[in-house]
């Protein structure tokens, strides 16, 4: 009995290893480095299509056919900086006893409502005054009677100190300080934060209009992409009027059994919006891998207007690891039996310097099932290996037949 549990057990385990042994669907070699570090490698759209829709079936190879580690990572939206923009002090006067001041030249008249000091640690009170001029002759006063204290750092030598006044647009700003009978403070700079936002980087693409037919009432629009392609939002291009406000739906043709098990076709919507003249037209859809999209404008009464050109765009999406000069790179994916990868490297993503150089995939190729894979045969692709389980298997079997064998000659 033991003999044949082993023989069960060798038979799946090889039938396990022939499952296993499964080549990726596609394959694109990633661009050479000039340096060794980190870098970010830009998916493109197709590609992004092609994977499974949790990206798990990914691996990133090198030319030994080592599975090398990486972090995805993708743009958001928006996101805002602020950064410290020093004003040129033409004038600084300190002095025991006195009004000392600084007066710092606002160049491109920016309208402003507040400034930054950074000043050197003290623990001292002092009155001031800000005025401002467009020829630094005549002077205005713009905030009088500020009070400036506290002004220290327990972790670092000087510290920010902000003033805030009326929005202003002077050209040159002076501020003086109050230090009758007392010793001047040091002021190191004069700025202002400056807040900017930044868009997320995109990629984007044209999705081919393959017809457009305008009835009464409605106009139904057709797009086919070249392969299945990954798409977060539409942008459309029109024409015919005007001024326009008009209701928009994208729509995907799915197919599924119903009750009867009859293959039927339907149509959901992913993503509505209102197409108007006033507007950049923008249509944000959930993250899709699609190759057709059909479109519904609601017309009403009005014209039909004339759809000129769709865009496709989605955030940019990287993945992120080390890559060397010496070394060739290739990723590899369509292997649905995969899940996704578990690597240390993503515990430490916030100690990684990343070049700011973006490296790109070249043309994906499909691989036919007959070819073999360039990467380091694992002992599942070896065929030394499944022959080696093969002929157990069948030695195996001998032994039992020759034991059933004289089995049945002790019987006789």
């Amino acid at each position: 009995m033991m003999m044949k549990n082993w023989l069960s057990y060798t038979v799946l385990l090889l039938c396990s290893f022939c499952l296993s042994a499964q080549d990726f669907q596609y394959e694109t070699n990633i661009d050479q480095v000039n340096k060794g570090g980190y870098y970010k490698i830009l998916l493109s759209p197709r590609l992004l299509g092609l994977l499974k829709n949790n990206q798990s079936d990914l691996r990133l190879f090198d030319d030994s056919g080592k599975e090398r580690p990486y972090i995805r990572e993708q743009e958001v939206s928006s996101s805002s900086t602020s950064l410290f923009v020093k004003y040129n002090v033409l004038e600084k006067m300190y002095g025991k006893d006195t009004i000392s001041f600084l007066i710092f030249h606002n160049s491109e008249k920016q309208k402003i409502n507040n400034i930054s000091l950074v000043v050197k640690n003290t623990d001292v009170q002092r009155r001031a005054r800000l005025s401002g001029s467009d020829d630094k002759q005549n002077w205005y006063v713009i905030k009088n009677d500020y009070l400036l204290h506290s002004m220290e750092n327990e972790k670092e030598t000087t510290e920010f100190r902000m003033l805030n006044f009326p929005l202003s647009d002077y050209e040159y700003f002076k501020l003086e300080i109050n230090d009758n009978s007392k010793l001047p403070i040091n002021i190191i700079e004069v700025g202002f934060y400056d807040t900017q936002k930044l868009q997320g980087m995109s990629t984007e693409f044209e999705c081919p209009i393959i017809s457009q037919v305008d009835s009464s009432k409605r106009s139904f629009i057709k797009l086919v992409l070249q392969d299945t392609t990954y798409i977060e939002k539409l942008k459309f291009d029109l024409s015919g009027s005007e001024y326009y406000s008009r209701l928009v739906t994208v729509f995907v043709k799915t197919r599924h059994l119903d009750r009867k098990k009859k293959l039927v076709y339907s149509y959901d919507v992913v993503g509505s919006a209102n197409l108007n003249s006033n507007s950049t037209n923008e249509i944000f859809i959930r993250g899709l891998s699609v190759k057709e999209l059909y479109i519904e404008i609601q017309n009403k009464d009005n014209p039909s207007l004339q759809v000129e050109k769709i865009t496709g765009s989605f955030l940019n999406k990287y993945l992120i690891s080390e890559l060397l000069p010496s070394k060739s790179y290739h990723l590899s994916f369509g292997n649905n039996k995969l899940n996704a990868p578990e690597y240390d490297i993503i515990k430490f993503y916030d100690k990684i310097t990343v070049l700011h150089t973006k490296i790109k995939h070249q043309e994906l190729r499909r691989l036919k099932k007959e070819e073999t894979s360039d990467r380091e045969a694992s002992i599942f692709d070896n065929l030394y290996f499944l022959w080696l389980t093969i002929g157990a298997v069948g030695i195996v079997l001998g032994l039992i037949s020759f034991k059933m064998l004289k089995e049945i000659s002790n019987r006789s």
